[in-house]
Formats: C-alpha cells, structure tokens, sequence
C-alpha cells in the first residue's frame, strides 16, 4: 500500500509505462504527458485547469453560468455544494469552471434523487474523474466518508496532486492509500474512519478487478466510459454488478450517446451492459450536459453528440443481460 506521498511517487514512475486499458482517445491526450515532481505538461482531455479569472473575465464567466446554476437551484443542496466548489477549486488555485458546476449539480441532482444512498458513512466509487473533482466534492458534502478513485495512471497521478492542494499535505498523508492488490485492499479498508475524518483509496485502471472487493455503495462514471473500448466498459459493469450481488448498488452514468474514437472504435450509451432488472429512477438527455460556453459569441455550443444520464439500482438478483 502506498500512502500519501508514497502514493504520488509511485504513478510518476508508472507514467512511462504502457496501459492496456487505454483507448485510442487516451494514447491521443496523454501522448504529451510530463511531470517533473513539481508540474505537469500536456493535461488534456480531462478537465479544465486555468488560473482563476478576475474582473471582467470572472463576471462574463458568472454570466455564462448563469443558466447553469439555474438547473442546479432546483435542487435544495446545491447552493451549499456549489459554495463547497467555490472553495475547493480556490484551494487548488484553479478556475471554477463548468466542468466543476456540472460536479456540483450531479451531486445535488443524486442527494434529491437518491438521499438515502449518500452519507457521511457511505462508500462512493468514481469511475474517472478529472482534477479530482467528484472525489473531493462527495468527501466535502458529506454525500460519503470513503470514495474509490479509479483512473488511467496519468490520470490519477493528477487526481491525487488536486486531491493533496484540497486537502493539505498532512491530512493528504493520512486519507488516501493507492492499493495495487488484495493485500493492500484489505489493509486500507481496515484503517479505521473516525468520525469528520475521510478516505481515498485510489486505484489504477488496470487493478480495477479489485472494485469487486470493496463495499461500495454506489459508483459514479461521467463522460468517461464513452471514451473506453466497449470491452473495458463492460468489464467495469461487470465489476460493480459483482458488488451488487452481495449489496445492491446505485449507479450514476452519464455519457454519450454515441462516440468514435480516434482508431474508429464506436462507444454507444444503450449498448452499454445494462440489464432488464436493473431498477431505474432516471433516464433521460442531462439537463447540464448538452452544451458548453466559449468568452466568443455564440458563447453556447452544442457537444458532438447529445449526452444521456442513467441513475439505477443495480440489485442482487441482476443475473439477465437486456442485450444478450
């Protein structure tokens, strides 16, 4: 088990090395990847990571998100999560961008939808993250106390430096384990959570087998799996439905409805391997995921592709794939 900084050390030294489980999409944006132990070149294709704007750039921003935070406000949590937000990316020294407030609003869309399943003492799992955003804002709301990151290596080298500017360096050095087996997995699991306290256990994409291991009680993928082999896709629905065997699990995914990838490789949201059992509470185009703003007019863009989100209770007698 590497922790805290530890953690850090050992995915730079992994960066050099080949990932299996890295699409055409990935090998394309990490193909300019550096860290020299102090900064990092070439972060693309996972989030936003400008200096904060002041004066006239911070007010057009406001405006721009305006119609945003207007879908946030039907949501009772979300003013309080999107102050947490505030505070999170002033941390990290970075701008609070959309891909931040659509963080904000999931997280206050699944406490309206699903309450019960977000706690202080509940375990989140998210699939791909960017800057570590989901992950520090479920352990800042209290939606859970202990969160599975898993990511690309690259990735998730940059996830747990955003994670270490948020937290500090000293409660960094006590809540996040990297585990690369079951071994180190039952050790991280077994630290004890004191109450206030938190937990990151981070694991790279190619150790996600072990999600299977971990109680968690429910995952979180956005705009990720869309950019997977289907075959990948498939092997993390097959880990969380391993989960679900013995716990049920509620599942938040939000992509695409259909992708290419740069080697030609379609993604395709309802080919995903959903089952006919599994119970869904939403299902529809997202509200906050269809367009972005750009400072030049028109300022709103439609994506490539609508975006389709799905919240459903993975259950325990989820055996029958619809698309077989």
């Amino acid at each position: 088990m590497h922790s805290g900084q530890s953690a850090i050390n050992y995915l730079a030294n992994e960066i050099g090395k080949d990932e299996p489980h890295a699409s055409s999409h990935w090998q394309k944006y990490h193909s300019a990847f550096k860290f020299n132990g102090q900064a990092f070149e070439g972060l693309q294709g996972f989030g936003g990571n400008v200096s904060p704007p002041s004066g006239l750039r911070l007010w057009a921003l406001k405006k721009l998100q305006h119609r945003f935070r207007v879908i946030g406000k039907q949501y009772p949590l979300f003013d309080s999560i999107d102050a947490l937000a505030h505070q999170m990316t002033s941390q990290q020294n970075r701008s609070y961008d959309l891909d931040v407030l659509r963080q904000a609003i999931t997280i206050s869309f699944l406490h309206h939808k699903a309450a019960d399943k977000l706690s202080p003492t509940a375990m989140g799992c998210v699939i791909g993250d960017g800057f570590a955003s989901m992950t520090a804002l479920l352990l800042a709301s209290g939606s859970a106390g202990r969160v599975v990151l898993i990511n690309l290596s690259k990735t998730l080298l940059v996830d747990l430096w955003y994670l270490k500017l948020w937290m500090g360096a000293t409660v960094f050095e006590s809540s996040v384990d990297l585990v690369t087996d079951e071994t180190s997995l039952a050790q991280a699991l077994a630290k004890p959570l004191k109450e206030g306290s938190k937990q990151v256990i981070a694991l790279q994409a190619s150790h996600h087998a072990l999600l299977r291991s971990c109680p968690i009680d429910f995952a979180i993928n956005i705009a990720s799996m869309q950019e997977m082999d289907p075959p990948i896709t498939a092997a993390y629905f097959h880990d969380l439905r391993e989960v679900a065997r013995k716990r049920g699990l509620l599942f938040y995914c939000c992509n695409r409805e259909m992708k290419q990838l740069p080697d030609g490789t379609v993604t395709e949201f309802l080919k995903y391997p959903w089952h006919t059992h599994d119970h869904i509470l939403t299902d529809e185009l997202c509200p906050w995921h269809q367009q972005y703003y750009t400072i030049r007019p028109p300022f709103y863009h439609s994506y490539d592709g609508a975006h389709q989100h799905r919240l459903a209770i993975f259950q325990n007698n989820n055996l029958t794939s619809s698309h077989e």
